[in-house]
């Protein structure tokens, strides 16, 4: 394997080099940073034979999840040479149409109920991972999205999916991965939620090979950075999401988290693996020594938030034009 992702103090370093070695932006230091965008649904696919329909490409009337797999694999060197860095894949993806009727019933997940791999989803999976790998880019695995957790047995079948996760990955010999577990975490006391989240970040962390293993961080939903817990004491980043809030509202929000005593006992990098299609938190996000993450969702999802109206128009009626990164099918180009 070609590609390490390490880290010393608060920068990302790639091969033992920081990245962006050298680079700045409008005067203010990128080295250390992990640019990215969110990317999820690029091993998607819907084991729910009523809202397979959903996801056909326009050109051929059908859904293919390894065309959406290779086609994101083609288009990796692409956003290489924009100066991207890092992309996440979700192994549950995330909130691909927000209509009721298809958002609770769709069913994209690389995990059985008891925890076990899907085999397809993991090949799919490798397939990007090797690209990347072979690229020089970090891909940041997100575990679980919280549409798709209803679906597993029980907390046990969870702690499960962590391991084997973490296992195939070093096991795959992949050095290029850091892990996001679980997509917004919320306050509560659910092994997916604040108050529990930390028993698999242990896992993760103590899932080895060799002596390696993974760096690894949750997600924290935008509507409470500070959910309470103890995983901020354990995990190797941060990683807040901007997506509810606009410049100076991110500001405060970063400037809060670097004064918070789990940050200041042991600062660590915080990388915005989501936010939106508003570059001015970009800048904002560089100017406090952060990460950023670009959020497009897509036409025809029936989604909007505070910075972006989805609904204003339905999804595309050709392959080129299809807009956003979440919403299948893709177009995972540059329009």
């Amino acid at each position: 394997m070609k590609t390490k992702i390490s880290i010393q103090g608060t920068d990302f370093y790639i091969n033992d080099r920081i990245t962006y070695r050298g680079r700045i932006h409008h005067g203010r230091r990128i080295e250390g940073l992990l640019l990215n965008s969110r990317m999820v649904q690029a091993i998607f696919d819907d084991e729910n034979p009523e809202t397979q329909s959903h996801w056909q490409y326009p050109d051929t009337q059908k859904w293919d999840p390894d065309r959406n797999t290779n086609e994101f694999c083609a288009a990796l060197p692409i956003y290489q040479g924009f100066g991207l860095m890092a992309v996440t894949i979700g192994l549950q993806g995330g909130g691909p149409i927000y209509h009721p009727d298809i958002y609770e019933n769709y069913r994209n997940s690389a995990f059985e109920w008891d925890g076990s791999l899907k085999s397809a989803y993991f090949q799919r999976l490798k397939r990007i991972l090797s690209t990347a790998d072979d690229l020089g880019l970090v891909v940041i695995v997100n575990y679980f999205y919280w549409q798709q957790n209803r679906h597993f047995r029980d907390d046990k079948a969870i702690k499960n999916a962590t391991r084997l996760a973490t296992e195939w990955i070093l096991e795959n010999g992949f050095r290029n991965v850091i892990v996001d577990i679980n997509n917004e975490i919320t306050k509560g006391d659910h092994i997916l939620q604040s108050e529990g989240i930390h028993q698999l970040v242990d896992i993760v962390q103590n899932t080895r090979l060799d002596n390696i293993r993974l760096l690894v961080s949750t997600s924290v939903h935008p509507h409470n950075h500070f959910p309470g817990g103890i995983w901020p004491k354990m995990v190797d980043f941060f990683l807040p999401h901007g997506n509810d809030s606009p410049p100076n509202k991110l500001r405060s929000e970063l400037r809060q988290l670097k004064s918070w005593d789990f940050y200041s006992a042991n600062p660590r990098p915080i990388l915005i693996n989501e936010d939106s299609v508003d570059i001015r938190n970009l800048d904002v996000a560089v100017e406090e020594g952060a990460s950023w993450g670009y959020y497009s969702q897509g036409y025809g999802s029936n989604y909007k938030d505070k910075k972006w109206d989805w609904t204003t128009q339905p999804r595309e009626c050709s392959y080129e034009h299809l807009s956003g990164y979440q919403t299948p099918p893709i177009n995972w180009g540059i329009n």
